[in-house]
């Protein structure tokens, strides 16, 4: 029988050696498999939405291009072969973007004090249950007693129905109070939140991402914002006696990421859907001092830290070097710069069988199969962190704004999108009238070579040049060897092709040349009443852009710092039921507008009946508006309560004065009392005195009378009457 080559042949020494070898280590699925299991996941998501999104890199770089006023190495080599001499870029759409951004910057970082958004509590606000415990009894007790009254007026005991009805009637005017009560306790609390979340944002660096976020909003097809995250910060403390202290505590922060970084789901609308994966750029410091924060592994950290001493790039990017070379400005066309580590920041749905081995909480041992909404960072093969998402609505921290939104789509219309069109006519008028007003600048010469004397072979023109020239012999008087002419100047018509596609820019992206100071206008824009029409027309037409601002990012990113202050801050007087209230779109008509209506009304209701109307609280609300917006103290107009303790100690002293009026005026009363009195008992005395001297005299008369007539005389009793009647009269 022959033998096949093609089958080992091996001895029975070679099956029993080979026997005897031990058989190879089991892994450990709780340790290495298991990680590379949540490490193949994040990276096969991350080459699928990578793959997705190359169409979206080539318009990021054209828009990119279009923003620095570069041309593509494609176009540029076309035009050069087209034997264009003057190449220009015209500086179109970076106008446009910049007037754009300042427009922004005027409505989302304001100065003197304002927000871009607010806190409102709810329209009907939801009692506590102690609240409406409290107002049943006090129904069920003021119906007892009204109950009890109507007995003892003798209406009889009430029925079943009336008490019931009775309770009812006076639990809805309770339950008013009670929530009339309850609607000022929340506007206090919603205030006081405000200022919280405020004070977040100041320290979480809120104003320097909202500056890139609109940077990004004016020039890509979307703009994210990334917050609140834990990250840690260095802050300066002072100690007692003026001595520095470095904290290095997590604190909120917020960050815009680059839309180069983002790498959303295939047909995801927003970052919320699919899986979403950033790329984020470590430097060493910035690794290092992820040590220690919740969820975070220590050791996968030091081991990656000692794998990529040299930097790490996670995975080849073709549009990352004309990408620095726009932004950077810098032909450094390496991929990953020395000491930068590439992470992938992974947030999306994971089983919870490739959960186990790593050691997250919160698996459901008993249903491996069941998918977790999770947040992993991987660093090559290393988990740096793994953890179900804590938000109590698994909410992402990263919020989308399109300028030109397109429904369904995770990317929009950037406004060098919207005006390619009139930049690229542009470009071609600009090159063009670059190359005629330099042929139209002098004269253009024709030679005849013929006629060129020997050694004259240049043709350079230069002030003052000698040509030295050949007799042509005859007819030498008509050829003379040398003529100039002049080109024709085809600058004005040029000139007009850029201005009627700068007016189509402005109908194109919504952001007219007025806007941004330019002089050169007619019609309404001449005048001051007319500019403020046309701008007031361009606002609306902005507030669409606005208005995406404020619903996807805004409002979400307030509702998370929200979120977090109910969750962790055990500051219970800030907390209950609000909502946030972004106030972008409604910030672009209040600014010069609302401020001139009013000050008309301010001047209008400045009369006795309309004060009488309105009142004082009501026009306290406008002044604090006004003086807001003219960046003026916020001493310059009292507050709701110094308001309402000006108006108690007001009406105290009112009622001081009244009371000291009344009793003054009781005073004086008394005393008129007692003068009155005093007068009426002088009278009575006077006329006990008068009558007593009348008696008196008639007595004296009776004595006289009877001793002119022989009368005996006086006796001694007659003596003393004589005498008491003298003491009357002396009274």
């Amino acid at each position: 029988m022959a033998i096949n080559p093609l089958v080992r042949q091996v001895t029975l020494q070679q099956l029993q050696d080979r026997d005897k070898e031990d058989p190879p280590k089991q892994q450990d699925i709780t340790g290495l498999g298991a990680e590379s299991a949540l490490a193949s996941h994040v990276r096969h998501s991350w080459g699928r939405n990578k793959l997705t999104k190359q169409r979206v890199d080539l318009k990021l770089l054209r828009d990119l291009r279009a923003r620095r006023g570069v041309y593509s190495p494609a176009e540029l080599g076309m035009k050069q072969q087209a034997g264009g001499v003057n190449i220009i870029w015209y500086e179109l759409t970076e106008t446009k973007c910049r007037a754009a951004s300042a427009w922004f910057r005027e409505i989302f970082i304001p100065t003197g004090g304002e927000r871009p958004w607010g806190l409102d509590p709810t329209p009907i606000p939801d009692l506590p249950l102690p609240f409406k415990k409290t107002i049943v009894a006090k129904s069920i007790e003021k119906a007892q007693q009204v109950m009890i009254q109507a007995a003892e007026a003798g209406g009889g005991p009430m029925t079943s129905e009336e008490f019931r009805d009775t309770v009812k009637q006076l639990g809805d005017k309770l339950r008013m109070d009670a929530e009339q009560e309850y609607k000022k306790a929340a506007k206090r609390r919603a205030t006081r939140m405000e200022t919280q979340i405020a004070d977040r944002m100041a320290q979480g660096n809120w104003a320097q991402a909202m500056d890139s976020f609109i940077e990004d909003f004016v020039t890509y097809p979307a703009a994210i914002m990334k917050g609140p995250t834990y990250q840690r910060h260095k802050r300066l403390d002072w100690e007692d006696g003026y001595k520095p202290k470095v904290s290095d505590a997590p604190a909120q922060t917020w960050e815009s990421v680059s839309p180069f970084d983002c790498y959303p789901a295939p047909g995801a609308e927003n970052p919320q859907q699919g899986d979403f994966i950033e790329r984020m750029r470590f430097w060493r410091n910035e690794l290092h001092a992820l040590k220690g924060l919740p969820g975070y592994r220590d050791d996968q950290i030091d081991l990656a830290l000692r794998a990529y001493h040299n930097g790490h790039l996670e995975g080849w990017l073709w549009t990352e070097a004309e990408r620095q070379r726009l932004t950077q400005e810098t032909m450094y066309m390496w991929l990953s710069p020395h000491g930068v580590i590439d992470a992938l920041n992974f947030y999306g749905s994971v089983p919870g069988w490739k959960l186990m081995g790593y050691g997250v909480e919160g698996i459901d041992v008993s249903d491996p199969t069941k998918e977790y909404e999770v947040n992993l960072l991987i660093c090559g093969p290393y988990i740096l962190y793994a953890a179900l998402n804590p938000h109590p609505l698994h909410q992402r921290p990263y919020r989308k704004a399109c300028y030109d939104a397109i429904p369904g789509a995770f990317w929009g219309r950037s406004i060098p999108e919207l005006v390619s069109t009139s930049q690229k006519f542009c470009n071609v008028a600009a090159c063009a009238m670059a190359d005629n007003v330099s042929m139209a600048s002098g004269p253009m010469v024709w030679v005849h070579m013929d006629r060129l004397a020997e050694g004259e072979q240049s043709l350079e023109i230069v002030p003052w040049k000698t040509w030295q020239l050949k007799d042509a012999g005859m007819g030498s008087g008509t050829n003379p060897g040398i003529g100039f002419f002049q080109a024709d100047d085809r600058s004005q018509s040029l000139q007009q092709t850029l201005e009627f596609w700068e007016l189509k820019a402005d109908d194109a992206c919504g952001i007219p040349r007025y806007t941004y100071g330019n002089d050169q206008v007619q019609g309404a824009a001449g005048t001051a009443t007319g500019l403020s029409m046309l701008l007031n027309n361009a606002a609306k037409g902005l507030r669409r852009a606005v208005s995406n601002i404020d619903i996807g990012v805004i409002a979400p990113t307030v509702g998370d710092c929200f979120t977090n202050e109910m969750l962790y801050n055990k500051d219970d007087s800030i907390k209950g039921d609000c909502i946030p209230v972004p106030r972008g779109a409604a910030a672009i008509l209040i600014k010069d507008v609302a401020q001139q209506r009013r000050m008309q009304w301010l001047s209008m209701t400045a009369n006795p009946i309309d004060m009488a109307i309105i009142g004082n609280r009501a026009r306290a609300v406008v002044l604090r508006e006004t003086a807001m917006t003219l960046e003026l103290p916020a001493e310059a107009v009292p507050s709701e309560e110094e308001e309402a303790e000006m108006q108690a100690a007001q009406q105290q002293a009112a009622q001081q004065q009244m009371q000291a009026e009344q009793a003054m005026q009781q005073q004086q009363f008394d005393q008129q009392l007692q003068l009155e009195g005093m007068k009426q008992q002088g009278q009575q005395n006077l006329q006990q005195a008068k009558d007593m001297s009348n008696i008196t005299s008639k007595v004296i008369e009776t004595e006289l009378g009877s001793s002119a007539s022989g009368a005996p005389p006086v006796t001694p009793q007659g003596k003393t009457m004589e005498r008491k009647a003298n003491e009357v009269t002396k009274v």
